[in-house]
């Protein structure tokens, strides 16, 4: 491909002369100055060549599709039907010796209305099914992402939680067992003193009576140490069984724990706080099937009687604010309808294909008729006007008014040519500038809609 600075006439660059292209061959795959493309055009071997200005040719640059065969490096200029495929002159006796005569076409014969073919609108309408796909694959993970980001929180909060709940629990019953503690260790040293006391008054009386023994033994007489001797005898009788009888009653109390064994075994049976579990599901996406394997219509010439073709009802959606006919309908290849309500509310509307309403569609009067002009164009005429539009759905201000000789009622679109039903003049084929090229001579009095089709 050239580069993106001025790209230089072919021709003359062979005869070392410097000259900017204006026009680009896409079939010899060169530029050419204005006189060059003259000469160019001369040449009746070279005259059905498609010439595009260079601005165009800036569109589709980077656009690699081999014009050459791969394997012999000739032009292929020839089109197998029964092995769908493009050949050279040389591929036909090496490797289509079995096709018939039939088979074989010329590929410019192959690649005739290309543009309107049914392949070409397939890959549209794959590339367009497909971005869906991804974008919705590409939800489908954001959602995925951001549900795994919140169960993560999620199960930090559970872990959080539960361990606050575990020390609120486990402070809360060890301020029970404390305080049973502290009225056990109470009881314990109560009983404990309560007997000490009296043992202690014991002894104090004891040695208070040896003390008595003692004097009356130094200083008594004999009569008084004999009468002494008895009394003080009975009254230690007093004491010791006073003694025998705290002591039966004496206990050795000791305070020990028995810790639960839930608690006592947590440290060596718990080895985990708990176990993080990533539970595996299929994401079950779905994807819209394309048709990607549908030939051209005009290369195959095939078809088939629609005798016994059952028509099957797939979706069903109301129109918004419309109780008349519909006068044009259109789906365009990215699956967008395209809605003409000249009966009713007089808008031109946007539905999806799944029959939601996207938005109306500015337009200059009441839009009548309906045609595709490629991808994102479709050209509309209003019925009581004198003239047709030419809209770019995805752009409000890239639109074309066609002006015609009266009233503009059905139109449809083939071959680069509009052919537009004008009141009192007939079918008007022209291009899309407006330039008439044919008139087909009908009786128009009563006929509102048109469709054009391979020459019919």
């Amino acid at each position: 491909m050239a580069s993106k600075l001025n790209i230089s006439c072919g021709s003359c660059r062979y005869e070392d002369i410097s000259k900017t292209a204006e026009q680009w061959c896409t079939i010899c795959e060169e530029g050419f100055c204005g006189e060059c493309e003259k000469y160019h055009k001369s040449m009746k071997v070279l005259r059905d060549h498609k010439m595009i200005s260079i601005e165009d040719y800036r569109q589709i640059e980077n656009i690699s599709v081999n014009l050459n065969c791969e394997i012999h490096g000739k032009k292929l200029d020839l089109y197998c039907k029964k092995h769908d495929t493009a050949v050279c002159v040389v591929c036909i006796p090496l490797d289509h010796k079995s096709c018939s005569a039939s088979d074989v076409i010329s590929i410019d014969e192959a690649s005739k209305n290309v543009k309107q073919s049914t392949s070409l609108l397939d890959l549209e309408g794959t590339i367009s099914t497909t971005i869906d796909n991804v974008k919705h694959c590409i939800k489908d993970r954001e959602i995925a992402l951001t549900n795994v980001d919140q169960d993560e929180k999620t199960i930090r909060k559970t872990i959080t939680d539960t361990r606050k709940n575990l020390n609120e629990y486990l402070d809360k019953i060890e301020r029970k067992l404390l305080l049973d503690l502290k009225s056990k260790h109470g009881n314990c040293k109560s009983e404990i003193l309560k007997i000490l006391n009296k043992l202690r008054q014991i002894e104090k009386e004891v040695e208070k009576l040896r003390e008595e023994t003692l004097q009356m033994k130094r200083f008594a007489s004999d009569l008084q140490v004999f009468l002494g001797t008895r009394h003080l005898n009975k009254t230690m009788s007093k004491k010791i069984g006073s003694l025998k009888e705290e002591i039966r009653s004496c206990t050795k109390n000791r305070m020990e724990i028995d810790v639960n064994h839930v608690i006592s075994s947590l440290e060596n049976e718990v080895k985990l706080f708990g176990e993080i579990k990533v539970i595996e599901t299929m994401a079950n996406l779905q994807l819209k099937d394309a048709k990607t394997d549908q030939a051209q219509i005009q290369i195959h010439g095939y078809s088939q009687s629609i005798r016994n073709v059952k028509l099957k009802l797939k979706q069903k959606f109301d129109i918004k604010g419309s109780v008349e006919p519909l006068s044009g309908c259109l789906v365009l290849p990215d699956d967008r309808i395209i809605i003409a309500d000249y009966y009713g509310t007089g808008k031109l509307m946007e539905y999806n294909n799944d029959g939601q309403h996207i938005r109306d569609i500015p337009v200059s009067d009441k839009p009548h008729s309906l045609t595709i002009v490629d991808t994102d164009c479709i050209a509309v005429t209003f019925g009581h006007s004198a003239y047709l539009e030419i809209i770019n759905t995805k752009n409000n201000s890239e639109r074309k008014s066609v002006n015609c000789s009266s009233l503009c009622w059905g139109i449809s679109y083939q071959d680069q040519k509009l052919y537009v039903l004008v009141l009192q003049q007939g079918i008007v084929v022209m291009d899309l500038n407006g330039k008439t090229l044919n008139t087909i001579d009908i009786d128009s009095y009563g006929v509102c809609f048109i469709l054009y089709n391979n020459d019919q």
